[in-house]
């Protein structure tokens, strides 16, 4: 597997130096790592992360992330190794120490920005700042582990990811066999837990469900035997999301560390919530059968964190409790469970796309945008099953013409891959028509993560509403259109997918036509028209940024007033000089609003 993997990561950079050979750099492969870690660990956008990576040829810092309404800053360091390439210690304890000793002298020069932010929130006690190291190969040791292990928490909180760990941060780890695992947690004594079992108190509505207060260490114990036997803790979708133990939380760590604060973890801690098939209870103990963890995974990563390191955690942490609650399903494949597994987190950072993704419409929409050929990549997994389904010829040949009879004359697809869009992608393009290309840039990293009410709860979840299928179907081939052409251009740019759609939307907007009408009514014919004379605006409006850069454009907020400007001047210039091109393309608007 991890060959494939690493095929894939090649297969991707190559994507991506192809997509953006605007940047002077992106021909180096180790470069291009950085924009894979960026787009692909941390969901950015492929075109807006330029502005994330530091100096060229830096050699403390090579990219960060700044999650703003999370309060998470991560700081970055890839290398792009060969299987034969070892990291070393002084590598590794380097990037731990130097990076934060400049930034806290403030010093950082690389990046003005990056340091700016720094300054601000080092102070803030509720920010979590990360130190992440990649590696594209399996070549650890001890003095690498030491090196982390012996690593201040408290400044940062570090972590190692070798290939293998990139992949599970990638996919989410994913365990083939299925192990089974029983566990105990101990009971103090009868006062210290309660059951509820509905059929002997005639509560036949309610599920078996147990409230314990259970021993840190217990948890501890939990967790060490689930690693060991390679059992899935973590419900499926918050598995995914935590890859490594970035999940962790320092106000955890830090009462936990601390002995006279770590009596009163039970009263500062909103518990676990498990669930499992089977569970036994008597005053002494209970015993739980093929446990998942579906709220409370950074307690119990932030638990792991600090009693991995004690060698005698059960003495250390004998009268430290955490509330646990269990619930016995016996069946996984219900609404029920669903819902628990969404209002139980619904006030935790279980908030990366793939447990966002997890939403039944976005998995309505994936189908029947099947129906006009277009393969909706929900899950990081979709792009290999996608690959093994359609490896058929006939298969994807017939996909490819359904798709083709659809897109007509906006685009004619050629390759399975040119079938497929990442849901991700679909939202930034509903994002460009209905509010702008700034949204689409910029707010990728919240559209998928379900604490985020501005961005996931009240856009990303409702696309249903704004679109019909068919529309969205529409949007995709003029998406693609756009994007085939920005590759085939001279510069590179131009036309910009998300600025053209923005100016579509806006001009809609102007002229008081409904996004939702035009696109279930306009022809693939019309569509393609009103392309052709918008296609140029992107560059128009990107030219008026008196000597800014690309990529620094594409990270501001749009310039309304040129927009107008850049908009109005050349629809003046359609209806001077070009008054048959005008005459048709106010047609086509004018007839949508019968």
């Amino acid at each position: 597997m991890e060959d494939t993997f690493r095929e894939q990561i090649k297969e991707d950079i190559e994507l991506l130096q192809k997509k953006l050979s605007w940047d002077p750099h992106i021909k180096k492969d180790e470069y291009t790592f950085n924009y894979w870690v960026l787009s692909n660990l941390y969901n950015l956008d492929e075109e807006a992360c330029s502005s994330n990576i530091t100096e060229y040829n830096d050699k403390g810092i090579d990219c960060y992330v700044h999650y703003e309404e999370d309060k998470e800053l991560y700081i970055v360091q890839n290398k792009y190794y060969d299987t034969n390439t070892k990291l070393s210690s002084k590598e590794l304890s380097d990037f731990l120490t130097r990076p934060l000793s400049k930034l806290n002298e403030g010093s950082y020069n690389k990046s003005r920005d990056l340091q700016d932010i720094y300054t601000k929130v080092k102070k803030d006690e509720d920010y979590k700042i990360f130190l992440h190291f990649y590696v594209t190969n399996d070549l650890t040791n001890s003095d690498l582990e030491s090196v982390i292990k012996d690593h201040d928490q408290n400044k940062a909180f570090a972590e190692l990811f070798f290939l293998k760990a990139i992949e599970e941060k990638y996919f989410g780890k994913s365990y083939k066999d299925h192990p089974k695992l029983n566990t105990n947690l101990n009971i103090k004594n009868k006062g210290s837990y309660l059951a509820i079992r509905p059929k002997e108190y005639e509560l036949p509505h309610m599920s078996e469900a147990y409230y314990v207060m259970a021993k840190v260490s217990d948890v501890f114990q939990l967790w060490k035997d689930a690693e060991d036997r390679q059992y899935p803790l973590f419900e499926e979708n918050i598995r995914e999301y935590l890859g490594g133990t970035s999940g962790i939380n320092k106000g955890i760590i830090t009462t936990l560390k601390d002995p006279k604060e770590r009596n009163n973890f039970f009263y500062y801690n909103n518990g676990i919530t498990i669930i499992c098939n089977k569970a036994k209870a008597n005053s002494k103990s209970i015993e739980i059968y093929n446990p998942q963890i579906v709220n409370g995974c950074q307690t119990v990563s932030s638990i792991a964190e600090v009693l991995k390191n004690e060698e005698d955690y059960k003495e250390s942490y004998s009268d430290v409790y955490v509330m646990v609650k269990i619930l016995v399903l016996e069946n996984k494949n219900t609404n029920f469970y669903r819902d628990i597994v969404k209002y139980t987190n619904s006030q935790n950072s279980i908030n990366e796309k793939i447990f966002g993704a997890t939403l039944q419409p976005f998995f309505t929409v994936k189908k029947k945008l099947l129906n006009y050929g277009i393969l909706l990549r929900v899950k990081q997994s979709d792009r290999f099953q996608f690959k093994e389904r359609y490896s058929d010829q006939k298969l994807s040949g017939e996909l490819r013409n359904v798709a083709n009879n659809n897109s007509q004359e906006l685009y004619n697809f050629e390759r399975l891959t040119e079938l497929q869009i990442e849901l991700e992608t679909l939202l930034q393009i509903i994002g460009a028509l209905f509010r702008d290309a700034y949204f689409a840039y910029q707010k990728k990293k919240y559209l998928l993560k379900p604490t985020s009410k501005e961005y996931y709860q009240s856009f990303s979840c409702k696309i249903n509403e704004l679109l019909t299928t068919e529309s969205m179907s529409k949007l995709v081939f003029l998406y693609k259109r756009a994007e085939k052409d920005q590759k085939d251009s001279e510069d590179k740019k131009t036309p910009s997918p998300y600025y053209l759609i923005n100016f579509i939307g806006h001009y809609l907007r102007e002229i008081g036509l409904n996004a939702r009408i035009f696109f279930d009514k306009v022809t693939s014919d019309d569509l393609n028209f009103v392309y052709n004379n918008f296609k140029m605006l992107s560059k128009k409006y990107i030219d008026s940024h008196d000597k800014k850069e690309y990529n620094v454009i594409i990270n501001e907020k749009i310039d309304k007033k040129l927009m107008d400007h850049t908009l109005n001047t050349h629809i003046q210039a359609l209806q001077e000089y070009n008054k048959k091109e005008y005459d048709k393309l106010k047609e086509i608007f004018e007839k949508m609003k019968i």
